[in-house]
């Protein structure tokens, strides 16, 4: 992407806000750099974003299971306190009341044969009792440490979207300080004379002679290149602007497939190819670490949204910057 500037030695227009650098060519390489890094940051918040979105899923589920293994613990004490309760009460039916002795209260008013089957269902219910207790001691200590490890499991979530956060909010301030200063030397450029501006302005390309394979291929880069000249933004996948990834991402759902949200993960997509086999649809990624992308339209040439302040363009591939890899994704 960046021209050659080191023979631009032209002296700036007054611009006061601005003491250095001190020449067009200065002030264009600084504003590259700029652009460079501030893209790179962009990238690394994009993914730090969808990290701490994956952080809190996990820690929202971690929060319901902990609910839900809590009230089985609840549960399993009330079981088991009613079990209790219930075997307090055969007790005391099968030893009598105070004041009377062995089955006396049993026996007061009763035929033969009720006195028999409140027994046998004394008897029954003190077994079923009895069992219910023993069961629910296993039910209350297997919940005790179900819920236990729940609410660790819980706080331990918690805690790492809490650090994913602090990453994100630290990233979200660099990103704020480059774009200032990506603003501030963009304007001090929009501020050059016409014989400045004229010195640094880059050779692009248009489409007129680009020749659009069929296929999915054709499918994405016709979409691509129907972009062209819409302006670049951090974060966005279209309809209005781009940021580079985001280019990549939506031109290529075009063609059926769905691409990783960031530069580089979208890196490691598909196969390796090397610069002189090259043909349309392949992606060229640029610096290390990746934060660069763009969609080969030829074997010389690129579309690609370059940076803050620009648009949409056609570039030449090897003018984008230093090559990483290429990846083709699509046959």
């Amino acid at each position: 992407m960046p021209v050659a500037v080191a023979a631009l030695l032209v002296p700036l227009a007054p611009m006061p806000a601005l003491a250095q650098p001190t020449t067009a060519a200065g002030l264009l390489a600084h504003y590259y750099d700029l652009s460079k890094e501030a893209e790179k940051v962009n990238e690394e918040l994009l993914r730090i974003q969808e990290d701490l979105a994956k952080k809190r899923a996990d820690s929202a589920a971690a929060v319901a299971r902990a609910a839900e293994t809590k009230a089985a613990a609840d549960s399993a004490h009330t079981k088991a306190r009613t079990a209790r309760e219930d075997m307090d009460r055969v007790t005391a039916l099968l030893s009598g009341r105070p004041g009377r002795r062995g089955l006396s209260a049993l026996v007061v008013g009763s035929t033969s044969d009720e006195v028999l089957n409140q027994v046998q269902g004394a008897s029954l219910a003190g077994q079923v009792s009895g069992r219910a207790l023993q069961y629910g001691g296993h039910a209350i200590a297997e919940a005790d440490r179900a819920a236990a490890e729940a609410a660790a499991a819980q706080q331990q979530a918690a805690a790492v979207e809490a650090q994913v956060a602090a990453g994100a909010a630290q990233a979200e301030q660099r990103k704020t300080d480059l774009d200032r200063q990506v603003a501030e030397v963009r304007s001090a450029l929009d501020r050059l004379t016409p014989e400045q501006r004229s010195l640094l302005s880059t050779s692009e390309f248009d489409a007129g002679d680009i020749k659009i394979p069929t296929g999915d291929v054709g499918a994405v880069l016709r979409f691509a290149l129907s972009q062209v000249g819409k302006p670049y933004l951090w974060g966005a996948v279209g309809p209005l602007a781009y940021d580079c990834s985001g280019l990549v991402q939506t031109s290529f759902k075009v063609g059926g497939i769905l691409m990783p949200r960031v530069s580089i993960d979208q890196s490691g997509v598909g196969q390796q190819v090397y610069r002189h086999d090259v043909r349309p649809g392949d992606l060229i990624f640029y610096y290390q670490p990746v934060h660069h992308v763009a969609i080969a339209v030829d074997n010389l040439r690129a579309v690609h949204a370059p940076s803050f302040g620009e648009t949409v363009k056609i570039s030449g591939i090897d003018r984008i910057g230093p090559i990483t890899v290429i990846r083709r994704v699509m046959k």
